[in-house]
């Protein structure tokens, strides 16, 4: 009996890692990013990206530079809601020495993930950048 139980259990983590590796392929979004910028302590060039839950987490997301092959996970801070009738974006505040950080992203399904960011001087001017995504149709 208990190892009917274990191969059972098994079998659904299976699945669940399955399906969630299917989920993040299916629900991948690009994005034409003309500048470099940080993400979470990552710095990256300008280029064209594709953004998808990392596989096995709620909370993280893969970036993966499309011309480069080279990708980073960043975990978010904290998760938020957001407004399900408007497009799937990237949010950057940019100022100062640092450049451009990746402050959040907006799924345009109700919710979305903030990062860290470096917190600017008081005499730097802080502007906001807006990268809208696309849905991923491969290489």
């Amino acid at each position: 009996m208990k190892q009917k139980n274990l191969k059972r259990t098994l079998t659904a983590a299976l699945l669940t890692l399955v399906a969630t590796a299917a989920y993040s392929q299916t629900n991948a979004l690009t994005a034409k990013i003309p500048f470099a910028f940080r993400a979470v302590g990552s710095d990256l060039p300008a280029g064209r990206y594709r953004v998808a839950r990392a596989a096995g987490t709620d909370w993280a997301t893969e970036l993966r530079n499309l011309d480069t092959g080279k990708a980073v996970v960043i975990m978010a801070k904290a998760p938020i809601k957001d407004s399900a009738d408007v497009r799937p974006r990237l949010i950057f505040r940019c100022g100062g020495e640092e450049g451009c950080s990746l402050i959040s992203l907006r799924s345009g399904t109700g919710s979305g993930f903030e990062f860290s960011t470096p917190a600017l001087t008081a005499s730097q001017r802080e502007r906001r950048e807006t990268i809208y995504l696309d849905r991923y149709k491969g290489k």
